[in-house]
């Protein structure tokens, strides 16, 4: 894997993250959206959201799995695992990268919907400091951690076991071609 296949899978890895954790939050940043843009008034986005939050959040977790599986399945096609016997070939990568992703998205999401939209919807002005959610920004913090170390020790030893594939077979060819 040269380097700049290596930072898009990064990218890729944080974004689909990201997307996933978006989706699994539109409970919560729904109300707060329609207060900041005007087309609620308090009590009608404090309501919508006990009601998405309260009755529905299941559901949008639900939603952002499968936003998540979703755009796995694009992420390695684009990469060229298209068929089941490429999969198979590939499951480790898979399994290391759907992982890894599936972690984030889990810190993202605790985050993103229990720390950001939470304050943001206070600041908003909506009823929201009476939830105590300080449990969010160190559960975050675990998650994060966990997911960073997976990721290191997960792909660095990929790297280093095909960096070291790639030098023995550069150094066996150079054998072969030259002249004795």
């Amino acid at each position: 894997m040269n380097e700049g296949q290596g930072q898009s899978d990064r990218k890729g890895i944080f974004v689909l993250s990201g997307l996933a954790a978006l989706v699994g939050g539109l409970c919560c940043l729904t109300p707060v959206v329609l207060v900041l843009l005007g087309l609620a008034s308090i009590s009608v986005a404090a309501s919508l959201g006990n009601v998405l939050y309260g009755d529905y959040h299941w559901e949008f977790r639900l939603a952002a799995l499968l936003f998540l599986m979703l755009a796995l399945i694009v992420y390695f096609r684009h990469r060229g695992i298209c068929t089941l016997d490429q999969a198979r070939r590939q499951r480790h990568l898979i399994i290391n990268t759907s992982l890894v992703v599936l972690i984030f998205a889990a810190g993202i999401y605790i985050f993103w919907t229990y720390v950001a939209v939470h304050w943001f919807g206070i600041w908003a002005g909506l009823p929201w400091r009476q939830y105590d959610e300080s449990w969010a920004v160190p559960l975050s913090a675990v998650v994060f951690g966990a997911a960073v170390i997976l990721y290191f020790i997960l792909f660095r030893r990929s790297r280093q076991v095909s960096g070291v594939t790639t030098h023995s077979v550069s150094h066996a060819s150079a054998a072969n071609n030259h002249p004795r």
